[in-house]
Formats: C-alpha cells, structure tokens, sequence
C-alpha cells in the first residue's frame, strides 16, 4: 500500500469531530444546613466519630471533662513544647491532640489543616487519637469550592483528613491506625 492511499483511508475512517464542553459549572449552592447535614453523614461513614457543641466556649470544658490528657495546639506553651524540629520520639508519646481544621467539605468529610494549625507536620499522623474542632460555618459543598478558598501562598504544607487511618489487607480484615491516628473525632461548632 502506497502512502497517498493509506493517509486516503485513515481519512475516510476519521472519527466524526465534536466541540469540547463548555466551561464546568458548580452545581447550585446548597442550604448551610443540607451543606452540614451530609458534611456530618460522610464524616460517619469514614469512620470519625461526631460531637456536636453549640459554641467554641464549650470546647475547652468538654475536652477537660471527656479527654483530660489532650494537648490543644491552639494553646502557644504546646506549640513551644514540640517545635518543627521535636524528636520523632517524642511526638511518639502525644495520646490525644486537638487541631483546628480551617474548612470542610460536606461532599466527601474532609477537613482542611495546614502548618499554621500544628507545629509539626508529623502531628496529625504520629498521635493515638486525633479531634478536630471544626467551625461549621466554615463547611463548603464540594472539593471545588475548597480549592478556591485554600491560600496556597502562606503554607507550607496541608492535608485534607477524612476518617481515621485504615486499610485492608487481602483478607478484608479492616485495621485502624495504620498510616496515622487510630481514632478521629470532630467536634463541630
């Protein structure tokens, strides 16, 4: 087959061309409380476990009451006790921290933290037990929507954290805690 005739062929068996979509559009903004609601719904399915307060005033006595050995790291006398450049065994030793999460997002239960919520980046992965306090004024609908309200040019690092750590091995048997906390909670505001 000559050349001529084989760009010939190629041509006649031309996928017919289409236009590109148009630019995609997020879908129509949800109520704040259909918003929460499955915020709260995904976060349960991903294994955290959900506390609801009414105010930011009633965290300090819910964790003094229920977790008494947490290390809060909105406190400065715990950022100074683990600084970026702490041993691996001490952050070995933290039990049960607690973190302000900056936004989530009610289509998959992430929660938004960045190096200015923690001193080490090591935190949220190396603790037992790891609570999120979260305002839920600040919950978006979608990853979209995240990603416009992150400020990419002032950290250093960020992770979005949905559920406690699991995997499961061949045999489907589910563990916790294989690649960071064993337990999540959030508590909502």
């Amino acid at each position: 087959m000559n050349r001529d005739k084989f760009i010939r062929t190629i041509r006649q068996n031309e996928p017919e061309t289409i236009s590109l979509p148009g630019t995609w559009k997020v879908k129509e903004q949800s109520t704040a409380a259909n918003i929460k609601e499955t915020f709260k719904e995904r976060l349960k399915q991903a294994g955290a476990g959900l506390i609801e307060l009414n105010g930011k005033e009633e965290i300090v006595p819910f964790i003094e009451k229920n977790y008494p050995r947490t290390l809060d790291f909105s406190s400065q006398g715990v950022w100074e006790e683990y600084p970026p450049s702490c041993s691996k065994e001490k952050l070995n030793s933290l039990e049960t921290v607690l973190i302000e999460g900056q936004l989530g997002v009610a289509e998959n239960g992430a929660i938004w933290l960045d190096d200015s919520n923690f001193s080490n980046r090591l935190i949220p992965f190396i603790t037992q037990q790891l609570i999120i306090k979260l305002d839920s004024r600040q919950i978006v609908s979608d990853m979209l929507q995240a990603y416009r309200r992150i400020n990419f040019e002032n950290c250093g690092f960020g992770v979005f954290i949905s559920g406690p750590s699991k995997t499961a091995d061949i045999e489907q048997s589910l563990v916790y805690g294989a690649h960071g906390a064993k337990e999540l909670r959030v508590i909502l505001y």
